[in-house]
């Protein structure tokens, strides 16, 4: 159950929300494109440095952050970049945040970066150099993943792609898992603050809300509860202190295998973070399939 940092706060409030993911969770979800790893680092070395008596220690925290996609040349300088900034000696989790480059021309599609096995190697001494404990990739597709177990020394540990009952990702989930990949779900929400009236926000969906009632629980928790109960690693984006222990009671919830399925049923195939539709990032088409826009009367069917 990890805390991201996705959103780019202003300092005050990053600062804020770091403080409070560092004392109440543990658990850190942030990257180089969110520009907010230095003040995370701020709050965590006030956190490593207090000399109170329940004082966070270093091997409490689990930290993630992830190389961008114009970083892949020089994998250990953007590391050491990120714990520059962070403040800290190594990280939990590295992730490679996107299995494209930078964009060199969006008409014709063509990027410049590495091949994925190089950006690999470099990642996996990053590990021997014991820069990072762990690594893994973001935003894969099954055929990246396949071609990343054929050659790598030290495998993924994880996958970080968006998953919700909107967007379940079952087919991709499934492999990951008799890989021994863990997925970490982004957006579990359906980013439902964002999104807060939209039809694609699940939070509003009726068989979601009548559970929630059923449970005396709210939509968040069940829906949160469902990505747990499948074997995701949830990271819901907050800076709300009691959205954050909302978020955390959603372990106490228990779902029915029947339950579980009425949600499985949502499934639209639909994506709220579609890297085609992002203009600095070329258009271009890295997932199976692009959002799916349903009608309305279709939705709830």
């Amino acid at each position: 159950f990890f805390f991201s940092s996705r959103r780019r706060h202003t300092r005050s409030a990053s600062v804020s929300w770091a403080r409070r993911c560092v004392q109440e969770t543990g658990l850190i979800d942030t990257a180089s494109m969110y520009q907010n790893e230095e003040v995370i680092g701020d709050s965590l070395r006030e956190a490593f440095e207090s000399k109170e008596k329940n004082a966070v220690r270093r091997e409490d925290m689990f930290i993630v952050s992830k190389i961008n996609h114009d970083e892949k040349y020089d994998v250990e300088g953007a590391l050491r970049g990120s714990l520059k900034r962070l403040k800290l000696e190594y990280l939990d989790l590295y992730l490679i945040h996107a299995p494209f480059g930078v964009c060199v021309d969006p008409d014709k599609w063509k990027y410049k970066q590495p091949p994925l096995y190089k950006t690999w190697a470099a990642m996996e001494t990053c590990v021997r150099k014991g820069l990072c404990k762990s690594i893994g990739v973001s935003n894969f597709n099954c055929q990246l993943i396949l071609d990343l177990l054929s050659y790598a020394e030290i495998s993924p540990v994880v996958n970080q792609i968006e998953v919700h009952p909107y967007c379940s990702q079952r087919k991709l989930v499934q492999y990951c898992q008799k890989n021994s990949i863990e997925v970490m779900a982004y957006g579990p929400l359906t980013a439902s603050g964002r999104y807060k009236d939209s039809i694609w926000n699940a939070l509003n969906n009726p068989i979601i809300t009548e559970m929630a009632a059923l449970h005396s629980a709210t939509p968040a928790q069940v829906t949160l509860q469902w990505g747990l109960s499948n074997g995701h690693i949830v990271i819901p984006q907050t800076s709300n202190k009691e959205r954050l222990k909302e978020n955390m009671a959603s372990l106490k919830v228990k779902l029915s295998a029947e339950e579980l399925t009425a949600i499985d049923m949502l499934n639209k195939d639909h994506r709220i973070f579609d890297f085609h539709a992002k203009k600095q990032f070329g258009g271009i088409p890295i997932f199976d399939q692009h959002p799916i826009h349903f009608p309305l009367h279709t939705l709830y069917s």
